[in-house]
């Protein structure tokens, strides 16, 4: 837009007829404000691409990242559930176990005091 303006005026005011001479200094004037106006757009618009790339690479990066983490945590679960799992046996086998033992260390102590009664005389 105004860039096709700038080519426009500059067209206009560069024609070898002066059949507007009056309005060259206002001419030239506008010309120069428009010619801010858009160095002042393409630098702008330099700034918004360039921040934009930059936001770009750094939501890219923190994606990548986060998939990283998220498979990272996911495994972590998994391999946690596993260790659980194996603790919860672990637990039920030597639950089992002591039941086992204390029901023999209960068949032995009540042989024992069934010894110890034969062996100890009685007055």
């Amino acid at each position: 837009g105004v860039k096709m303006a700038l080519k426009v005026l500059n067209e206009y005011y560069a024609k070898s007829d002066k059949a507007h001479g009056s309005a060259d200094g206002a001419g030239s004037s506008i010309i120069g404000l428009l010619e801010v106006c858009e160095s002042d757009f393409s630098k702008t618009l330099a700034e918004i691409t360039s921040t934009e790339e930059s936001a770009a690479a750094s939501y890219e990066q923190e994606s990548k990242e986060n998939e990283v983490e998220k498979t990272t945590k996911t495994l972590d679960v998994k391999y946690k559930a596993k260790e659980a799992a194996s603790l919860d046996k672990a637990t039920a086998e030597s639950s089992s176990d002591r039941s086992s033992v204390q029901a023999e260390l209960d068949a032995v102590l009540e042989y024992l005091s069934k010894i110890e009664e034969q062996c100890i005389a009685k007055p």
